[in-house]
């Protein structure tokens, strides 16, 4: 075969290679992406286990527990406003004393049962809140 003849062929198979890893890196790309949107199903995201993670770190009086904005934070981080949703679908409602931030209730008192966006508002300062509606702007 002549050297004329080769060197087209070789430059088609090559280029050919590149535009298959082309493809192929773009639908990379475009699954990592949807799964960042919450596309594809959340692995190892457990609503509930968070929303049992914040009742816990809120049921007590804001003098016993020093570590409870700490603990909320955490326990959201990397939660995206889809999971976020499924976070308050699980927490459900509550009850919760907005007069003492706990939940325990005196004799003349009414128990109210409340939905999470209640609890964060009265256990965080506003800053923290306001923080906090900032990445779930229409959960909060």
């Amino acid at each position: 075969m002549e050297v004329s003849k080769i060197v087209p062929i070789t430059i088609g198979i090559a280029g050919f290679g590149i535009l298959v890893l082309a493809l192929s890196q773009s639908s990379k790309n475009k699954n990592s992406a949807a799964y960042l949107d919450g596309g594809f199903s959340d692995v190892g995201f457990n609503a509930k286990e968070i929303a049992t993670m914040l009742y816990d770190a809120m049921k007590e009086a804001n003098f016993t527990n020093t570590d409870k904005r700490k603990t909320i934070f955490t326990a959201l981080t990397g939660v995206s406003p889809k999971q976020f949703a499924q976070v308050i679908k699980a927490f459900g409602f509550r009850y919760y004393n907005t007069l003492t931030g706990n939940t325990y209730f005196a004799l003349w008192q009414t128990p109210v049962k409340h939905p999470l966006k209640v609890w964060l508002k009265e256990e965080l300062s506003s800053e923290d809140y306001k923080l906090l509606k900032s990445n779930y702007p229409t959960q909060l």
